[in-house]
């Protein structure tokens, strides 16, 4: 054991103290608050209302142009917001502007004023030691020596630099998607849940942006605002780590809610959780019973009508948890099912088919063309 140790610790590099600005990454400052005159703990939590309503602005703005180089990627047809939504606009930001009241205030209570003081050198050092020993036990002293002595600063200032905060943002996407993997889910199988709580945020059938986080209180607390401090704490993010994890979680949300599925969107092609893996959760294969009263129908409506509604709770960020439990749906699956029903001619049919309506084929009743053809 002895003879190990002293093995590896002679290729393990060494950092001096203080660390010349040549061994700190781009993204590293000095600076006591990242934004002058903001400390850091407080930008942390104004970071994701001032994200949520600036992409929500850009999206309603792109709702209200109506451009036709844009309206080809909406997933449902504007009137349909109106027509299916059982809740006003102005309920909707009331409800959301209270969500976010709570989520500040909480965030100011949880997170600590000033994030420890680490010596970088001392940290380099000691994760030095750590990749040598890791080196010379897969690669013997020979090989791991050679690689040490050729590549062992670099490789130690990576893990230390980004090796470690991409896991910690991993983890942290992990431990969110989780959490509300199981609150969502939860909120939709157990009867009480939904039609007393979760049934608030499936009033908007057709989401739009600044409605992501239309939910109950109660929801918006538990899902939102606990996963997001279960996620801080267990990952061991820092202030700034949670400034841009919570950033993107927040543009993403927004983004998944947004009515659109750009090809471009950067968000929509990198996450497989995106606006129209999102929008099949909210869909529904209203079917026809003939020949039954009204109360059988209702039991076998609320039994059998559900096309995605039990499927795709995954959010915000991956969809890994619906894969391991078997609970996705793919936008084909959905219209094979849709497909299905009207040839049994089960499904009622829609005065307006959008992409994700009840007609066989993508189509519209705008203006009485096809939505391709509209815009083309």
């Amino acid at each position: 054991m002895h003879n190990f140790s002293s093995s590896y610790l002679a290729y393990a590099p060494h950092y001096s103290n203080p660390l010349p600005p040549a061994e700190y990454p781009w993204y590293n400052t000095d600076r006591v608050e990242f934004v002058l005159g903001i400390s850091d703990k407080y930008l942390s939590v104004l970071v994701p209302l001032a994200a949520y309503w600036a992409f929500s602005l850009f999206f309603h703005i792109l709702d209200k142009l109506q451009l036709d180089c844009l309206e080809r990627y909406r997933i449902h047809e504007p009137e349909e917001v109106t027509s299916k939504n059982r809740v006003t606009v102005r309920e909707v930001v009331v409800a959301v502007l209270f969500q976010q009241l709570l989520q500040t205030a909480m965030g100011v209570w949880w997170l600590e004023d000033d994030d420890p003081v680490f010596d970088d050198a001392a940290e380099l050092n000691r994760f030095g030691r750590k990749v040598a020993k890791a080196v010379i036990a897969v690669a013997g002293t020979s090989l791991g020596g050679d690689f040490m002595a050729q590549y062992g600063r670099q490789a130690t200032s990576w893990v230390y630099w980004w090796g470690v905060p991409i896991a910690q943002f991993a983890w942290a996407a992990f431990v969110l998607d989780g959490w509300q993997y199981m609150m969502h889910r939860s909120a939709h199988q157990v009867t009480f849940l939904y039609r007393t709580i979760h049934s608030w945020h499936h009033r908007l059938y057709v989401p739009y942006a600044f409605g992501a986080l239309y939910n109950h209180p109660v929801e918006g607390f538990v899902l939102d605002t606990c996963g997001a401090a279960l996620a801080h704490t267990l990952a061991g993010l820092t202030t700034r780590q949670a400034i841009l994890f919570f950033f993107i979680s927040t543009a993403k949300t927004v983004d998944d809610h947004c009515g659109y599925a750009f090809p471009w969107d950067p968000l929509q092609h990198l996450f497989g959780n995106n606006a129209d893996y999102h929008d099949i959760h909210r869909e529904f294969i209203w079917r026809r019973f003939p020949r039954a009263t009204f109360a059988d129908a209702m039991l076998r409506f609320l039994a059998d009508q559900v096309a995605g509604l039990k499927k795709n709770y995954s959010q915000p960020w991956f969809i890994s948890w619906d894969i391991f439990f078997g609970t996705r749906m793919t936008r084909k699956e959905y219209q094979a099912k849709l497909s299905n029903r009207i040839d049994k001619d089960e499904a009622i049919p829609s005065a307006v088919n959008g992409p994700n309506e009840l007609a066989p084929t993508p189509t519209s009743q705008m203006n009485g063309k096809a939505l391709k053809e509209k815009v083309n």
